[in-house]
């Protein structure tokens, strides 16, 4: 399968499933589900996705048959090992605890495991809960650990990274020869028990001390299992690129080399993959959006895509980034660099004075950015301008005037509308040559940062609405409301701070939240109230169906504006180009959404778990 089309094993994995339920309680073999199934797979292919099917709960294998688990007695679920050696079954969606394991009635399987469960006839209970015996263990919750090498016995064992790792682990061997106790180091666990009842694992990568420069971002690497080298195939595949864009790349795309068009970020970043531009009409003010046209690059179903879906998204730490694709594009021909030509996707939005959206139009395009500009050297312009400023930067003046205007105007129809606006403070890292920490001060938000954060929510409800008109499938960015019980809690914590949440019967909307944050604008508890409301705030999601945006107040919202580090921005583009060249419904990707939908929620939130984790170590 390594030449399917992301999510294509998902589509397949129903179709066997499906099959497999067909069979009942007779089951089937690997070979009669390759010829009932369906699907186009070989027999090697389909035994793997039935053990996926297995590690998810829904299928078993006993003694070379196949078997829907809905149809067994068994049952699928996680180990909780007690004091004492004897464990829990935690089973169904929730992980509650179902079923007592006697200690002698694990059969190797370890603390986390996904094991599959055969229920006891044996009457009585313990814990209140049935016995139960481990049948098979399904999936091992731990194969590698990451953390320190500590002098023990003299050996060594692993003291865990993550302190909830609940494992005592003895180090057969040496360390490598450059390694020290102390140093950090990669384990794989061994199927044998080690010294004084602790689990048995070998040194498999030294990542070494923590003060030695870059060794936190590999251990916070090691220990999420995000990829760090691109596999050989993808670097092949952009051997040779081209430095700028050529005459053929450009040709039947709209030319906008000779507009005012700008990027605005951060001083040390190296990408830039989305830039703007704004005129003044009879009306109001038409605004383009032009992001990078990754999708010119990378081609559905090739190396590069494969390996973008793997990884699913960027990781941003305070040294680098862990780019989603190979820096030849992240940082080259992707990059939107200025006076060089580059492909791009435009979006037109005209907007009238009262901030409202009137018109909208998406063309390929290419650019040349008249400037790489930063959030503090726009704020400097717009909020302490200088004289010689006109004549330095020309147009560019002009146009950020016009940006800021425009801003004010869309942030205040969304905020009347009832979207959130969340003003927590942040902080920036300054690092030494050594990657530590040497100062922690306020993160600005500037009048730049508003402008590039209107404008992008502006531009992605565009997307989100031009792939509703033509009924066009992607993946949305989508936001559920707060459940009732968190509500509850949110509301007695404000009102314990002298802040009261306003009645939501017959449904609660955001309008009710941004109140509580006005009102607490500019107090010494402001911080506090945005804390707690953002807690009560339910996690945004990536969905193949595009159900709202609760914080921005939405009924559809999807992500457009940054193809070269989010995998779903990616599809996003694909689509809207569908759009553009008059292509039909691609109904093979529609089936496939579902699955690319968890996917990048997985990795979105691995992400964001690594980031934080770096960040937390640092300060």
């Amino acid at each position: 399968m390594s030449n399917e089309l992301p999510g294509h094993s998902e589509t397949e994995k129903r179709r066997l499933f499906e099959a497999l339920e067909g069979r009942g309680k007779k089951g089937a073999q690997v070979g009669e589900l390759v010829e009932t199934s369906g699907t186009d797979l070989e027999p090697a292919d389909v035994a793997e996705l039935l053990r996926e099917l297995e590690r998810e709960g829904e299928a078993v294998e006993w003694n070379g048959r196949w078997y829907a688990l809905r149809f067994t007695r068994w049952v699928v679920g996680r180990v909780e090992i007690l004091r004492g050696g004897r464990a829990l079954g935690r089973t169904g969606t929730e992980e509650e605890a179902g079923y007592f394991i006697p200690k002698g009635d694990l059969n190797g399987a370890r603390d986390g495991d996904l094991v599959l469960l055969k229920p006891r006839k044996k009457k009585g209970k313990q814990h209140g809960l049935p016995p139960a015996s481990v049948a098979k263990i399904l999936e091992r919750r731990f194969r590698r650990v990451v953390g320190r090498a500590v002098p023990w016995h003299g050996g060594f064992r692993l003291e865990p990274f993550d302190p909830r790792t609940n494992l005592d682990v003895d180090l057969r061997g040496s360390l490598p020869k450059e390694g020290k106790p102390g140093d950090y180091v990669v384990a794989e666990l061994l199927d044998q028990p080690g010294r004084r009842g602790h689990l048995a694992a070998r040194v498999t990568e030294l990542l070494g001390d923590d003060d030695a420069p870059g060794v936190d971002m590999e251990v916070v690497l090691a220990h999420y299992e995000i990829p760090d080298e691109f596999p050989g195939q993808v670097l092949e595949a952009v051997e040779g690129a081209p430095e700028d864009p050529g005459p053929d790349d450009l040709a039947g795309r709209r030319d906008l080399s000779r507009d005012t068009i700008v990027t605005i970020d951060g001083e040390s970043a190296r990408d830039f993959d989305d830039a703007i531009s704004v005129e003044e009409t009879d009306r109001g003010f038409r605004l383009g959006v032009h992001i990078a046209d990754v999708s010119h690059y990378v081609a559905e179903g090739s190396a590069l895509d494969r390996e973008a879906y793997r990884r699913g998204t960027s990781v941003y730490f305070p040294e680098r980034a862990v780019p989603m694709l190979p820096e030849v594009l992240s940082n080259g021909l992707c990059s939107l660099r200025p006076d060089v030509p580059r492909l791009t996707v435009s979006v037109f939005l005209d907007i009238d004075r009262d901030g409202e959206v009137v018109k909208r139009r998406f063309a390929k395009s290419w650019i040349k950015s008249h400037r790489r500009m930063t959030y503090r050297e726009v704020a400097r312009l717009l909020e302490e301008p200088q004289p010689g400023d006109e004549e330095e930067y020309g147009d560019v003046l002009a146009m950020l005037g016009r940006a800021q205007k425009l801003m004010r105007k869309l942030l205040d129809r969304r905020l009347a509308a009832g979207s959130l606006d969340f003003d927590l403070p942040e902080v920036d890292l300054q690092l030494d040559a050594r990657g530590r920490v040497v100062e922690i001060h306020p993160a600005e938000r500037t009048v730049a940062h508003r402008i590039i954060e209107e404008f992008m929510i502006t531009a992605n409800r565009a997307a989100a609405r031009e792939l509703d008109s033509h009924e066009m499938p992607a993946l949305h960015r989508v936001h559920p409301p707060p459940d009732e019980s968190t509500l509850e809690e949110t509301k007695a914590a404000l009102a314990a701070i002298g802040y009261t949440l306003a009645s939501y019967q017959g449904g609660v909307n955001p309008e009710i939240f941004q109140r509580v944050l006005s009102q607490a604008h500019g107090g010494d508890r402001e911080s506090l109230v945005s804390t707690l409301v953002l807690r009560a705030m339910q996690r945004a999601v990536y969905s193949a169906e595009g159900t709202g945006h609760f914080a921005l107040s939405l009924g559809d919202y999807a992500h457009f504006t940054s193809p070269i580090r989010r995998y779903p921005d990616l599809i996003v583009h694909r689509q809207l180009k569908r759009i553009l060249d008059g292509r039909r419904d691609d109904a093979d990707l529609r089936r496939r959404l579902p699955a690319m939908a968890e996917h990048t929620r997985t990795t979105a939130r691995r992400a964001e778990s690594a980031e934080r984790e770096l960040v937390k170590w640092k300060k």
